[in-house]
């Protein structure tokens, strides 16, 4: 009993052990099975995190570059934006800059107009009066045939027919469109009256006018036969009294030759000591050395506009001894009417060109005298010679180089008598 009892117990024990066991190793293969199950689960979330980082990725890039692409597209839009309103300010500053230059023309012209109407009404009134004086002369010179009735009466005539040139000039050179074209119509005979004339009638005005009133005659014309030069106008002197005041006025060119020369110099020595082209300038200035006429040319840049010896940058006491020389009247800034009277000069240079010197002895020595040569000094051929060279340099030159055509007499060749 006691042994089946045993035997009954250890198959008991056993069969809880077997049990246990394969409890033990089924629970074992589930916990196995749990963690490879937990391993492939954290593998696929790992690789489906991964999946998912990767695709964030790629749509963020893919949302930068669109992004990229519409700040692109905007900025070349604001850029083109830009440039649209900057064209649209520039255009409209320049139809602002031509409105008001169309403006400020329109008003100089209409200044310029009332000008010239006035000069032209005085013209008129001067041409009224010139035609009426010959019966003042007739008044007071009944015997026609009487020397001073023919210098008064030949020289009213004159002076009226100066007059009209002078206006018709004027009328053209304002009211013309084309100044080129109008310039290429006149000659130097009209030049020549255009320059002269209202120094004449300053001079001769006062004369005429005075010698209106009763017994004024007896005192007035025998006053001015006595210094015709003083109170008498071109148109009013004997070839005899002509030919005196261009030589007195050649004689006042060559007195002021070396004052003007050595101010030139001067103002070379003033600021400019370290510019080589006038550094140069002055050593042929000091030298008397005498120049070609492309060595003359060479010399532009420095006498251009704006250049260092343009005629708005000379001093004024070089300003006054050029309007000197030139005989150029002025008021207070004598370059003003050196620049109008540089330019006259040089448009009648080109009316001596087209009429190639073809000239009377007494036109040819008035010209001379006012290209600075003294005609006691040279003869007929050496004054021709002499304005050929001043024609070949003038035709070269343009408007900006006008300073440098009032300066001509002071480089082309001459015989040194200027210089004693």
């Amino acid at each position: 009993m006691a042994l089946r009892h045993l035997i009954h117990q250890t198959r008991r024990y056993s069969g809880n052990f077997l049990l246990r066991s394969e409890g033990y190793w089924r629970l074992g293969c589930s916990q196995s099975r749990f963690i490879k199950n937990q391993t492939n689960v954290s593998n696929a979330a790992v690789n489906k995190t991964t999946n998912l980082q990767d695709q964030i990725k790629d749509k963020r890039n893919e949302i930068q570059d669109f992004i990229d692409v519409k700040k692109s597209e905007l900025q070349d839009k604001l850029e083109d934006k830009k440039d649209d309103i900057k064209e649209y300010i520039e255009d409209a500053k320049v139809e602002l800059r031509e409105k008001a230059q169309e403006k400020s023309t329109e008003i100089y012209k209409k200044r310029k107009e009332a000008k010239t109407r006035v000069i032209l009404n005085l013209a008129e009134r001067s041409l009224d009066y010139l035609k009426k004086y010959k019966t003042v002369l007739g008044d007071a010179f009944p015997d026609k045939f009487v020397q001073t009735y023919r210098i008064f009466s030949t020289g009213t005539r004159q002076l009226a027919q100066d007059v009209q040139t002078y206006a018709r000039v004027k009328d053209t050179l304002v009211n013309s469109i084309d100044k080129q074209k109008s310039h290429a119509k006149l000659s130097t005979a009209e030049y020549e009256v255009f320059l002269r004339l209202p120094k004449d009638a300053i001079r001769v005005t006062p004369v005429l006018l005075i010698s209106a009133f009763p017994f004024a005659q007896n005192v007035v014309f025998p006053l001015a036969l006595l210094y015709p030069k003083l109170f008498l106008s071109s148109q009013f002197l004997t070839s005899q009294q002509k030919k005196d005041v261009l030589l007195s006025i050649a004689r006042h060119q060559q007195e002021i030759f070396p004052l003007w020369k050595e101010e030139l110099i001067r103002c070379t020595d003033m600021t400019y000591e370290k510019d080589p082209e006038l550094m140069h300038l002055r050593t042929i200035l000091k030298s008397g050395q005498q120049l070609s006429a492309q060595e003359i040319l060479d010399l532009r840049p420095l006498f251009e506009l704006n250049g260092p010896l343009d005629i708005r940058h000379l001093t004024r006491r070089h300003d006054k001894l050029l309007a000197s020389f030139h005989r150029v009247w002025y008021i207070m800034f004598p370059y003003t009417y050196l620049e109008w009277y540089a330019n006259m000069l040089w448009r009648m240079d080109q009316a001596l060109d087209r009429e190639k010197l073809r000239f009377s002895p007494e036109v040819i020595r008035s010209l001379s005298v006012q290209r600075g040569l003294n005609p006691e000094l040279f003869s007929e051929d050496e004054q021709i010679q002499y304005l050929r060279h001043w024609l070949d340099i003038s035709a070269q030159l343009k408007y900006k180089d006008i300073s440098l055509l009032l300066h001509l007499p002071l480089f082309l060749k001459r015989k040194p008598v200027y210089e004693q």
